[in-house]
């Protein structure tokens, strides 16, 4: 091979791997949508980043952590993105989000022997009502208990605890409480993790977006409209999202302009 032939191959494999950048993820045990297997993170968020992040020519790493120390990592720059995220305006202030990946549910949790229909606040009233806690989950429902008050209804009583062992659902189970609020999928998750039974999912109460989060104070604006570009594209496959999210009973998330504009989202 001629010399400068070799050296001009050799400068167009530098300037590729130059471009190409490991862009590291972080995230904490919320299954199904990100969960911790034998030390490696799994589930759906993680394998369609893994996706956007092959479109974009780019390796991706995940370190799952627990959730006050993943948060504290991104808010000082440590890494280049953080799942799943809920959109809320605070945020916003320091975060860009990536396109939604997903559409999700929170809601009612009750045993399979409630007969009683729960189609609003008002079938809630005197119920004590577990939730995992502190989180924006628990003040989720402590909105809901507001509500209920300010429509002078007789309020709920939340029993906050950790839930990383199913207590709460097996509490709901064995009618130690009336009813768990949740996500829906992290619900029933639960429940089929520890092997629960006589539960039922009775009523929804709001639906949340799922995002990528990226800190402003570390971010190029142009990663983050690459990023979109790229799941823009993977997510645009026919059949792709409803393959990795419908065995977890999760949603696809509406994609259009509408959904862009207000979540400000670069693309």
């Amino acid at each position: 091979m001629p010399k400068i032939v070799y050296l001009l191959l050799i400068s167009t494999l530098l300037s590729i791997q130059a471009q190409a950048s490991e862009l590291k993820f972080l995230t904490f045990k919320f299954p199904p949508f990100s969960q911790n297997i034998d030390g490696q993170a799994k589930g759906p968020f993680v394998e369609l980043i893994s996706d956007v992040c092959k479109e974009m020519g780019d390796s991706c790493t995940f370190d799952t952590l627990p959730t006050r120390r993943a948060k504290d990592q991104i808010a000082k720059g440590q890494a280049t993105g953080i799942f799943p995220f809920g959109w809320f305006p605070k945020r916003a202030e320091k975060f860009y989000f990536s396109i939604p990946f997903m559409l999700t549910e929170y809601g009612i949790f009750v045993s399979s022997s409630h007969q009683d229909k729960i189609s609003g606040m008002e079938d809630l009233q005197s119920m004590q009502v577990g939730v995992f806690g502190p989180s924006n989950t628990s003040n989720s429902l402590e909105n809901l208990k507001k509500k209920m008050v300010d429509a002078g209804l007789k309020p709920i009583k939340i029993i906050m605890k950790r839930d990383e062992d199913g207590n709460l659902i097996r509490m709901l189970a064995s009618n130690r409480i009336d009813a768990y609020y949740s996500n829906r999928a992290l619900g029933e998750f639960r429940a089929k993790q520890f092997n629960v039974t006589g539960v039922k999912y009775a009523w929804e109460a709001k639906q949340l977006l799922y995002f990528v989060a990226f800190p402003k104070a570390t971010t190029d604006e142009a990663l983050v409209k690459k990023f979109n570009q790229a799941a823009l594209k993977v997510f645009a496959k026919k059949g792709y999202l409803e393959s990795k999210l419908s065995k977890w009973d999760i949603s696809a998330p509406p994609m259009n302009d509408e959904v862009l504009k207000q979540y400000n989202i670069i693309h």
